[in-house]
């Protein structure tokens, strides 16, 4: 994996300048407008991440590419043929995918930003394709095992500003980007 360009805590007070900062260097390099892929359940707390930027963002501008919302989800399910339903709706287009991901306890509300995809599904070992020329996550809980199966561990708190700052960064990158 990718070292992060950016890995700092949502109330970190630079963050979301970090991730503006970030968009502009990695984004606009490409020609035409990114499309932010909010992957994720909104039928669980710790997975609704992406979903959750997905709707803030829509209800800042609907001008902004945006698949993956609290009434659309891409889920796992869904995301493979949603992936190549946007590929042809969109062809030789930046994608931006926004996960939710899990880590160690002193790393919940990190927010990452890397240059390369990420792998949807991994903590509950789901094969899934790796998603997105960028990727950003969010350490919303912490993973423990309980017979052998995987337990999560989170609060709503961190998903909820998690998604506010990063649906914040989206938005005003996307007014300096017009």
């Amino acid at each position: 994996m990718t070292t992060p360009l950016v890995s700092n805590y949502y109330y970190d007070t630079l963050v979301q300048d970090l991730l503006i900062e970030e968009f502009n260097s990695n984004i606009n390099s490409f020609e035409g407008e990114p499309v932010f892929l909010c992957i994720g359940s909104e039928r669980h707390i710790l997975d609704c991440l992406g979903p959750l930027v997905g709707t803030m963002v829509k209800e800042k501008s609907e001008e902004i590419l945006v698949y993956g919302t609290l009434d659309k989800p891409l889920h796992a399910e869904n995301l493979v043929s949603e992936i190549d339903k946007i590929k042809i709706l969109h062809p030789e287009i930046i994608t931006i995918a926004i996960d939710a991901a899990i880590g160690l306890e002193e790393d919940i509300g990190i927010i990452k930003f890397r240059n390369g995809p990420l792998l949807p599904g991994k903590a509950l070992f789901k094969r899934l394709p790796p998603v997105g020329d960028l990727s950003i996550t969010g350490i919303v809980g912490k993973k423990d095992f309980n017979k052998g199966r995987p337990v999560f561990n989170g609060s709503i708190q961190h998903v909820y500003y998690m998604a506010q700052t990063i649906s914040n960064a989206i938005y005003d990158w996307y007014l300096q980007y017009k």
